[in-house]
């Protein structure tokens, strides 16, 4: 279940009095209306239903929503269908504009632009990317400073929302015993050290980061010079 579904439940509940009111008194008219009112009321939450239960299958067998680290809740099915709800619509923007242009496919005239994106998807790209970056280097600090010492503590806080997937290096790869002049993984630790230590993304950041890179790819944004 997700938000909205009580108010459905509450519409089929006041249907099916009014229903037994107008079997009373025999009005075919408003048995019809209730018998329609019930009949859409279900539909609908069947249909919200199976957009939460989508969500949370889809997460359990490994496929979590992709911008997923951009929101804090998923979207209710009532905020991805009514855009007079003015609800961000990360789904659609997800599937016209940030798997496209991560495909290198020609994205919706709709993702050009911040303004357009706000227009369409109610979705402030530049100020998410700056509150993403943020969350990246309060991350890699994390990790620096030694608070989240074990590859599990990292994986829960991102799960908890505290923390954001960052460039690392591969598991099993022990950073203490690299050769620091070596060029093995360079550009995860360029990215990795980009964090602790610059303002704002990096190039090499944003390479390995999809989000970014598929604003590079949709010419929203230049990787050299990044405004988050």
């Amino acid at each position: 279940a997700e938000d909205g579904h009580n108010t459905v439940l509450t519409v089929y509940i006041v249907a099916c009095l009014v229903l037994f009111v107008a079997l009373r008194k025999m009005s075919v008219v408003l048995i019809a209306l209730c018998l329609l009112v019930m009949l859409g009321s279900q539909v609908y939450a069947s249909q919200k239903f199976d957009w939460r239960q989508a969500y949370i299958e889809n997460a359990i067998a490994g496929k979590p929503f992709p911008l997923e680290e951009m929101i804090t809740t998923y979207p209710t099915f009532e905020q991805h269908m009514f855009k007079f709800l003015k609800a961000p619509d990360w789904v659609r923007f997800n599937s016209e504009c940030i798997q496209p242009a991560l495909n290198n496919l020609p994205g919706n005239a709709d993702c050009k632009t911040p303004e357009a994106i706000m227009l369409r998807y109610n979705i402030d790209i530049l100020e998410s990317m700056r509150q993403l970056t943020a969350k990246m280097q309060n991350t890699a600090k994390l990790l620096e400073s030694g608070q989240m010492a074990k590859r599990s503590q990292y994986v829960d806080c991102i799960a908890q929302k505290n923390c954001v997937s960052i460039p690392l290096l591969p598991k099993g790869v022990d950073a203490e015993k690299m050769d620091p002049m070596s060029k093995d993984y360079l550009e995860i630790r360029q990215a990795f050290w980009s964090l602790i230590k610059d303002k704002k993304m990096s190039k090499e950041t944003c390479n390995l980061t999809p989000m970014c890179r598929a604003l590079v790819n949709l010419n929203i944004v230049k990787a050299d010079s990044l405004p988050f």
